[in-house]
């Protein structure tokens, strides 16, 4: 019987998955024992109710997806009760507000149609109270699903969109195509912990050695992606592992990855008061309506301080 824990991750498309491919490069999965395969989801849905069904062990995902249907206000019909939750911190996004080279700022945005994933998930929370803060009502715009990041951007690109947030590298696409950022929501909401990597209690329960090795393993990649010197070696295992990624857009992320307050040191670390805040946008937006306020309810960190030991 092989000792090898084989991890099915599925996670979205970003620069957040180079811990991923440096843990597989230099064989620090391996060093713990564990394969990893990873899977680019075309939106929260198909993740997280392939997670639910144990088609997968681990998701990078949205914490309010995890939140979403823990509280029954996900968009899906799931097979089973849920039993998700954050084990770790994922990389720290700052989500851009693209919008259309002709558009300068909030006020123009009313009457149009906004791409978001799906209508009642965080992203969407965020954008609503971003415009909501720059004095954009509800009524005087239309959010549109269309699915994950690409599928967003691809919609700009066309013209059918006036706006969406989107996350790294998708941002530097965007300009790269003539689209443009005029906020972003580091600078315009309160501390949002927008990532996490997620999995099922259940397996946590029935396999915690494997998940200790992964959190080991994604530990020792932060470290190293964080160090300097290693940046032109990380610039090449995006540009070979990220589709889509060119040497000026992956040496774009590399320096936003490296930056002390946006980068990936120390992203494997959950804010609880981040947590705070997307509790306190799905207690303002969610349907049905709910009071959320305990994040400790979908965060377990036992396994990420027992592999820190």
């Amino acid at each position: 019987m092989s000792d090898i824990t084989n991890i099915r991750v599925i996670e979205f498309p970003s620069t957040g998955l180079l811990p991923h491919y440096v843990a597989m490069e230099l064989g620090f999965f391996e060093e713990q024992k564990v394969k990893v395969d990873i899977t680019a989801t075309p939106n929260s849905v198909f993740q997280i109710t392939n997670l639910i069904d144990g088609n997968f062990e681990v998701a990078g995902t949205a914490i309010d997806n995890v939140v979403a249907y823990q509280e029954g206000q996900g968009v899906a019909k799931l097979s089973r009760a849920p039993d998700m939750f954050g084990f770790m911190g994922a990389s720290q996004v700052n989500l851009g507000l693209v919008v259309q080279s002709h558009i300068n700022k909030y006020e123009d945005l009313k009457n149009t149609s906004l791409a978001v994933d799906a209508l009642s998930t965080g992203f969407a929370f965020m954008l609503r109270e971003m415009l909501e803060i720059n004095g954009i009502d509800h009524d005087s715009y239309e959010l549109i699903p269309v699915g994950a990041t690409k599928a967003r951007l691809d919609s700009l690109i066309s013209g059918e969109h006036s706006g969406a947030l989107l996350n790294p590298p998708f941002t530097e696409f965007a300009e790269a195509a003539g689209l443009k950022i005029i906020d972003n929501s580091q600078s315009a909401l309160p501390t949002c912990q927008i990532g996490v990597m997620a999995a099922c209690r259940g397996w946590a329960k029935e396999n915690p050695e494997a998940l200790r090795g992964f959190i080991k393993a994604e530990l020792q990649a932060i470290e190293w992606i964080s160090n300097q010197e290693n940046s032109d070696s990380a610039t090449k295992i995006l540009l070979n592992k990220i589709p889509g990624m060119d040497i000026k857009a992956a040496e774009a992320a590399m320096q936003i990855m490296l930056d002390p307050i946006q980068g990936i040191a120390e992203s494997e670390k959950i804010n609880m008061e981040g947590v705070k805040t997307i509790l306190d946008l799905r207690s303002k937006f969610g349907e049905p309506k709910k009071e959320l306020n305990n994040p400790e309810l979908y965060i377990d960190l036992t396994y990420y301080d027992s592999a820190r030991d």
